[in-house]
């Protein structure tokens, strides 16, 4: 697509629905609410700003680089189960996750992410300081934002990019989902080094503003229950769906069939802020990365809550 300045991008994307002024002039500050849900601060856009970010990741955020043969979320066309197949052939496995994840990421990562890429907009570097500000809260990526997932997958691709280096040159097999890392390998002995490696690799791509979780840091090996974001691999190799998981799926089916004011309400705990289309986005996420995993239990689902119900939820996923 050759450049061309935002002002006719935003017209051609709006038709006159929405005023490039509009866009230019907006009080930020004002167009989203925050409320905290386990000690995390969620951010929601209004309609207007919601409808500029919509704006911004379709001209924008969609260009940035991101290294797709390990960054496996956020991305249209791909899955927890694909993330996690990936390491199917392994017998060890390294898990960790990063401490605040979209806090500890920059305006100032953000910015210099965002210049270094190719986009439609020609006339970029004339309104960055106005795209930040409506990317950004206090400095920081917000989580609730409809364009932070691109974002943090963009501003990590010099991270991916030397693990996936480093990967290679010592046999092991490397993904990233969001915040969570998992490196596996064929021995145990090969990896015992990882959160070293992730260190490094962090301090060097992103300048100590990230830290992996001490806590949550987890090496285990084929023989015991190896779950990876939801899945369980089998000592066959073979990918099937953790059985919390499958509970909580089915428990959100049978309330989205029996009482939907009360599915709502869960909803609504588990993500303050956010409503029962968000909610049931996530759900059809649910069933859709089940027909990836485990196309029988699929067919359990159909049996018991309906073909109907149960396809087009994930007919949703795939809009």
């Amino acid at each position: 697509m050759t450049p061309q300045p935002l002002r006719q991008l935003f017209d051609a994307m709006y038709h006159g629905k929405h005023n490039f002024d509009d866009f230019l002039n907006i009080d930020v500050e004002k167009n989203f609410s925050s409320v905290r849900w386990k000690a995390r601060t969620i951010y929601k856009p209004s309609p207007l700003l919601k409808k500029f970010h919509s704006f911004l990741n379709g001209f924008l955020l969609d260009h940035l680089q991101v290294n797709a043969q390990v960054s496996f979320a956020y991305r249209k066309g791909t899955s927890l189960y694909q993330a996690v197949l990936t390491h199917s052939k392994s017998r060890a496995f390294y898990q960790n996750d990063l401490e605040k994840f979209f806090n500890s990421i920059t305006e100032t990562l953000i910015r210099s992410t965002i210049e270094r890429a190719t986009t439609p907009i020609e006339d970029l570097s004339e309104y960055l300081d106005r795209i930040m500000s409506m990317l950004t809260i206090e400095g920081r990526l917000p989580i609730g934002y409809s364009t932070s997932p691109a974002l943090s997958n963009a501003c990590l691709f010099d991270f991916d990019r030397a693990m996936a280096v480093e990967s290679e040159a010592r046999g092991w097999v490397y993904t990233r989902y969001a915040d969570d890392i998992i490196i596996s390998s064929g021995d145990r002995a090969k990896i015992v080094d990882a959160p070293g490696v992730i260190n490094e690799s962090l301090a060097k791509t992103l300048y100590g503003d990230f830290q992996i979780n001490k806590s949550k840091s987890k090496l285990t090996t084929i023989g015991r229950k190896i779950k990876l974001l939801g899945l369980v691999i089998l000592p066959t190799g073979t990918i099937c769906i953790d059985r919390e998981v499958r509970h909580r799926l089915e428990s959100r089916l049978h309330f989205y069939v029996t009482n939907r004011n009360l599915l709502e309400k869960i909803f609504e705990e588990e993500h303050p802020g956010e409503g029962m289309e968000e909610g049931l986005q996530r759900l059809s996420g649910l069933i859709s990365y089940a027909s990836d995993a485990d196309p029988v239990y699929l067919e359990k689902l159909r049996a018991k809550f309906g073909a109907t119900v149960v396809d087009s939820l994930l007919h949703r996923s795939a809009q």
